[in-house]
């Protein structure tokens, strides 16, 4: 650097831009204060700046040989660098709605790749259409009549997850059959593509998944069910829960079983998990997630990562993170734009340029103190569960709130009627107009837009309000009080909405997408329509 005769700035400019290209992008901002002529290369190369705006927005690139042989790099920086200021300026006065067939009305409903999807357990059907598509997206729209779900006859479908990046449809199944004893021979999982006629899907290893060493209870014991069927590129996961009790309202124990397969290679699997809860409270339960394409985190009281990298074995456990306060009930959402090509980012129904990074992006955490009335949002960055030195000395035991919590989360009073939105480092949030303690009935709300990403205060040109600050959280009914202070960029909107309105938020890259209750029939309380924001 010294020399500028036989230093790295006599480097031919093309040279050094390619020589900093292979640096992380912190670095690359670095070398741009070291002199003017690093500064130059940098100001008169799209490719490092993209490499930068990627970064500092935590994106990864995905890689597509049509749009990277027709989109320049410097039309791909325009187009990065414009839509992070859309979000900035948060017009969601604009918006379109999108009905829902009235046999959907209470069924489930998930959102994946500008697809709904339904499932009416009642009713043994279920329908995936795109919402509002694009030209250069991908269409999936199909309808599985009532009975048409389970492949084996006397069968009900218990749960549908659907995956248009990959065309995958798994549905897991539960035979009327009192004469098979053990729920091994009771419950399967079906494999399909959502746009075939039932055959086997072209990347699995094999038509069913078979579930081996499911907990049982006694006989004559009461018992509550629920289950959650999940996937991420080649893995599947299913959640099944017992609570277990003798009569009355005390439940005596949770029995929780896990079980994840690599679809693509095999139907059998020994990479199981399970666990029993003493004494569970009522609401409260456990939820899982996946964190990229070889972690799983288990979320209830407390947050317990494993490694699923090897599906031979039992998942490992990497660590534990305490949480602050005694919870119930907790919820875990992850981007749900991003789930599906987190690792497999060739195969995606919607085309895209680029997508967040799983070790850099939000997740958050709904959940109810023990003794509150309100509910807490834990907005979490991921990184915390891929460092390697985050509590080494006593990650098994459980890493104290205090080493891992304040650094790398925000805190938030939260409406339990209301959701979360999360999408990259965004996240959007419903807040009352007014204090809730001063109002008897439901208050008017603001959509917040929260972005946490490290370009974002350089990014915003005046928008919104730099939050740096700790902020602190009380929570009188325990005594106590909780400090955060990862940085984000807030803009507030200007358009109120009634309770009602927000009661569950989606968001991806470019969307909002605002599920609007059935208000016409008394006796229902679904999803009639489906309010559509483009950014």
């Amino acid at each position: 650097m010294k020399s500028r005769s036989t230093g790295f700035l006599a480097l031919a400019e093309e040279l050094q831009s390619y020589i900093l290209s292979l640096l992380p992008y912190r670095d690359i901002l670095r070398c741009t204060t070291v002199c003017r002529t690093l500064r130059q290369t940098y100001l008169s190369s799209s490719e490092l700046q993209y490499i930068t705006e990627l970064g500092g927005q935590q994106l990864l690139p995905v890689s597509d040989t049509d749009l990277d042989n027709h989109t320049s790099i410097s039309k791909r920086l325009q187009l990065l660098r414009d839509k992070a200021h859309a979000w900035f300026k948060f017009d969601i006065h604009s918006f379109e709605n999108v009905s829902i067939p009235e046999q959907y009305h209470d069924a489930k409903t998930s959102l994946a790749d500008r697809h709904l999807c339904l499932f009416n357990e009642d009713e043994q059907s279920a329908k995936i259409f795109p919402i509002l598509p694009k030209p250069s997206q991908q269409r999936i729209e199909r309808d599985w009549p009532s009975g048409s779900l389970c492949s084996i006859p006397n069968a009900d479908s218990i749960e549908v997850f659907m995956d248009p990046a990959q065309n995958l449809i798994a549905i897991a199944c539960m035979i009327a059959d009192e004469t098979l004893e053990m729920d091994d021979e009771r419950l399967y999982i079906d494999l399909g593509t959502l746009d075939g006629d039932g055959g086997v899907h072209p990347e699995a290893a094999g038509k069913t998944l078979f579930l081996s060493g499911l907990p049982r209870c006694e006989d004559g014991l009461y018992t509550i069910e629920n289950w959650k069927l999940e996937g991420l590129g080649r893995h599947i996961a299913f959640r099944r829960s017992l609570l277990v009790h003798e009569g009355g309202y005390k439940f005596g124990e949770e029995i929780w079983f896990m079980q994840i397969w690599d679809w693509q290679h095999s139907t059998t699997s020994s990479c199981v998990l399970s666990d029993t809860i003493i004494n569970p409270e009522v609401g409260e339960s456990l939820d899982f997630c996946f964190l990229g394409n070889d972690r799983l985190l288990i979320v209830s009281k407390d947050l317990k990562l494993y490694s699923i990298e090897d599906l031979s074995q039992a998942p490992q456990l990497l660590a534990c993170f305490l949480m602050p306060v005694s919870v119930t009930g907790i919820q875990c959402l992850l981007p749900m734009d991003d789930i599906a090509h987190s690792s497999q980012l060739q195969m995606q129904a919607q085309r895209t340029m680029w997508t967040s990074d799983p070790k850099n992006r939000i997740l958050a955490l709904i959940t109810r103190t023990r003794d509150a009335t309100n509910s807490l949002a834990f907005i979490i960055s991921t990184r915390i569960f891929f460092d390697p030195q985050a509590g080494v000395s006593d990650r098994m035991a459980g890493i104290p709130w205090e080493h891992w919590g304040p650094l790398n989360a925000r805190i938030f009073v939260h409406n339990w009627r209301c959701r979360v939105g999360v999408s990259g480092n965004r996240v959007l949030q419903a807040f009352p107009t007014m204090d809730m303690t001063l109002v008897e009935e439901y208050p008017n709300y603001l959509l917040h837009m929260m972005d946490f990403s490290p370009l974002a205060v350089e990014r915003r040109q005046g928008l919104g309000i730099v939050v740096r600050e700790p902020s602190t959280i009380e929570i009188p009914e325990l005594e106590e009080t909780l400090t955060t202070s990862l940085p984000y960029v807030e803009v507030v909107s200007d358009r109120i909405f009634g309770v009602d309105q927000v009661m569950d938020i989606w968001v991806d890259k470019d969307r909002i997408y605002l599920p609007k209750l059935n208000t016409e029939e008394s006796d229902s309380d679904g999803i009639a329509e489906l309010e559509v924001i483009e950014i």
